[in-house]
């Protein structure tokens, strides 16, 4: 079994996105790492998927809404991302860690990591996270 853990950023080569189109090469960052079953199916990761700015324009209108969550360039351990960043904290992508390929790019430094799962967790008990399984 291929091994990432909590706070990873993982490249995923191929997934189904949250609109059903397979999409691929695209950076997530690892919000569990435990077991469990969603809907009858076993799972062995969640994931959220990180996107990048496009202009400062697009930064501004992203950061307008609750659920995404800027990514600094520094916000990584061992290396900077290229571009600045934030995370969809309301879509909670399920995979299965030995069916998926993927590798590991980096892990989010604690305290962004720590933010995330306080955001997700307040999307989660206002009904705002929208959970795919499509990959399982």
């Amino acid at each position: 079994m291929k091994m990432c853990k909590l706070g990873d950023i993982i490249v995923v080569n191929n997934y189904i996105g949250d609109d059903g189109k397979q999409l691929s090469q695209h950076s997530f960052v690892v919000v569990s790492d435990e077991k469990g079953t969603i809907a009858g199916l076993e799972y062995s990761m969640v994931a959220s998927v990180i996107s990048s700015f496009k202009s400062e324009k697009q930064r501004q209108k992203k950061l307008k809404y609750e659920e995404n969550m800027e990514l600094p360039l520094d916000s990584m351990n061992e290396k900077d991302f290229e571009k600045s960043s934030y995370v969809k904290a309301d879509k909670a992508f399920y995979f299965n860690k030995d069916k998926l390929d993927y590798y590991v790019l980096a892990t989010l430094k604690d305290e962004y990591l720590d933010e995330l799962l306080k955001l997700i967790l307040k999307l989660a008990s206002e009904g705002k996270l929208n959970q795919i399984i499509d990959n399982l």
